[in-house]
């Protein structure tokens, strides 16, 4: 039987040629629990910021504000690809006009602010109960619909030749392939991303993260050096298996990376409670009345001593919980 874990965040520095779901596969493993799940995909191709929620907290991921993503990526010109990475097939050429880092950045510039985007056709957006992905795989059409983003900056970090190097802040649901796609149209060519690296997901960034080697020195105990990641935490089949330390000591070694829930929510105001009323949210999900600074529909965090207990909602007079977090019988880890 696996022991409960407790609630918080890990942020991984995931690496390119993997998906998501492969590093919520490895931590899965190196904690020993079920309950982990991503806060947002990362393309394989991508590498960067992806934070997971373990335990309890996984039932506060849609709660999260992740209404800001940093970006840093590399726009290859003349070169148009189906899947607007170095994933796909090429699907065009095209000549790449000389242009000043003066004039990029001008053409930059005016993707700035809100607009619409049309999601790529290799992406997991579902239509008709089925991703996009499986429909572009399977040659088939389908009309998506354009969706509202905003893009809260975009700077030329540089230009060498048919490279284009930038950095975007844009809000949740930004394709960033498709933006290098529309720069590439802007200036009037094709083309396609050949690296994309997230530096920010909402409150989590890549300070906050660790890395895959890490989390394989972790699995077989702090051994040093080792082959390399992938030999630890995702061999190949039939490929020999390292030997991991016992399950307890991976959690006490992962423990340290792992942010309290309390910080994907660090904008928020805290009520702080007292033993017995930490109980009473803990036993009947009943929460102490809002502080009285908060307007109807504000969202607050309660905790105790401990750590964060619950979010709540304000309404009017009352306390309306959205999340309870269960707290495991047995200490951290």
């Amino acid at each position: 039987m696996k022991r409960p874990v407790a609630p918080g965040f890990l942020v991984v520095d995931k690496p390119i040629g993997v998906t998501s779901h492969d590093v919520v596969a490895m931590v899965r493993a190196l904690l020993g629990a079920r309950r982990v799940g991503h806060t947002g995909t990362l393309d394989p191709f991508a590498t960067g910021v992806l934070a997971l929620a373990v335990g309890p907290a996984t039932r506060l991921i849609s709660f999260l504000d992740e209404s800001r993503k940093v970006y840093e990526a590399v726009l290859c010109l003349g070169t148009a690809t189906d899947t607007a990475d170095t994933e796909g097939a090429i699907t065009e050429r095209a000549a790449v006009p000389r242009c000043t880092e003066q004039e990029v950045q001008q053409i930059l510039a005016s993707f700035v602010g809100p607009r619409m985007q049309t999601p790529p056709q290799y992406s997991a957006i579902k239509v008709n109960g089925r991703p996009l992905y499986s429909y572009a795989r399977a040659g088939e059409k389908v009309d998506v619909p354009e969706r509202p983003i905003i893009i809260h900056s975009l700077e030329l970090l540089g230009l060498d030749g048919d490279h284009v190097r930038f950095r975007v802040s844009c809000g949740r649901g930004t394709y960033v392939r498709t933006l290098g796609e529309e720069i590439a149209q802007a200036l009037g060519t094709v083309g396609h991303l050949v690296a994309l690296r997230r530096h920010r997901s909402g409150p989590f960034l890549l300070d906050h993260a660790v890395s895959v080697d890490e989390l394989a020195r972790i699995a077989v105990g702090g051994a040093d050096p080792i082959e390399s990641w992938r030999s630890v935490l995702r061999p190949e089949r039939g490929a020999p298996r390292a030997v991991w330390q016992a399950r307890d000591q991976c959690r006490l070694g992962v423990w340290p990376h792992i942010l309290a829930p309390e910080f994907g929510f660090d904008v928020l105001p805290v009520q702080v409670v007292s033993d017995a009323q930490a109980a009473r949210v803990l036993g009947s999900g009943v929460c102490p009345p809002p502080p009285e600074h908060l307007e109807s529909g504000a969202r607050y965090v309660v905790r105790d001593a401990v750590g964060m207990l619950a979010l709540v909602e304000c309404q009017t007079d009352k306390a309306r919980p959205l999340r309870v977090l269960a707290r495991p019988p047995a200490p951290r880890p």
